[in-house]
């Protein structure tokens, strides 16, 4: 029986609403926490210099789904995270997004609770948006923390289908350094998320660490990323996020799916 779910909700609420070892594997993008932080400052120049807002429409991220203050944000992490290990199956990947902003913190916490640390894989946006302060080199990267979902000890036979990202590479052995533009236009056609992943992205993950029929836990969906590519490749999904709007662009999304086109790497 398909598993094809999309939830409209608190994040600690629906996810308390799963069984334990309910689900396969958890595939993510959370907040980075870049709207908020302690002692942010704000951007004076962009205020007064209105070149890059207006002509090169730069948007700065101001989300309040994406602000906490420091300790709020640590007790919100730990929370899913405690949730997230709790419906994912014993040795099941956690896959986790992430900036400079988050992802040592997110790393450390998957330590604390002795979670296995499979690798780390550097996503490099070569057309990234360049950096305008000129006070310090662009960020041109996201990283994604890759973990078992076990002890450092206990961990065993996690999920990764080598054979098949090295067929995506051309034949050659798949590494943690993915070059991959940002989320093209046309994976935007449905509605604009700040943050959204391009699928060639999701797709690697997906593949290269879920098998087909398994249930894939996003609790983060944004406007359906996860979703849209463990449908494409025969994934079942339970996905959840707390905007209305950004629901409904992924419910969109889904509804657009042509399977008949993709490529096939089995």
């Amino acid at each position: 029986m398909k598993k094809e779910v999309l939830i409209f909700g608190d994040v600690l609420t629906e996810l308390s609403k799963l069984d334990d070892n309910s689900v396969d594997h958890c595939i993510t993008d959370p907040p980075y926490n870049i709207s908020g932080y302690d002692n942010k400052k704000e951007i004076g120049w962009l205020k007064t210099d209105t070149h890059w807002s207006s002509n090169k429409n730069f948007n700065k991220i101001e989300e309040k789904w994406d602000s906490f203050s420091d300790k709020d944000y640590e007790k919100f992490t730990k929370k899913w995270l405690s949730e997230v290990f709790r419906v994912v199956k014993p040795n099941g990947n956690i896959i986790i997004f992430g900036s400079y902003h988050n992802i040592y913190k997110i790393g450390n916490y998957l330590q604390e609770a002795d979670k296995k640390l499979i690798n780390s894989i550097v996503w490099f946006k070569r057309n990234a948006f360049p950096n305008i302060t000129q006070r310090m080199l662009c960020e041109s990267t996201e990283h994604i923390i890759w973990a078992s979902n076990n002890s450092q000890k206990k961990a065993k036979n996690w999920i990764f289908n080598y054979g098949v990202l090295k067929r995506m590479n051309g034949g050659k052995q798949m590494r943690n350094l993915w070059d991959i533009p940002m989320t093209p236009t046309k994976e935007r056609k449905h509605g604009k998320h700040p943050s959204q992943k391009p699928e060639e992205v999701l797709q690697r993950l997906i593949l290269g660490c879920t098998n087909e029929n398994e249930v894939i836990l996003d609790p983060f969906v944004g406007s359906g990323t996860t979703a849209v590519v463990a449908k494409k490749y025969g994934r079942d999904y339970i996905c959840i996020d707390n905007n209305k709007d950004y629901i409904e662009i992924a419910n969109k999304r889904l509804n657009s799916i042509n399977t008949g086109s993709l490529k096939k790497f089995m």
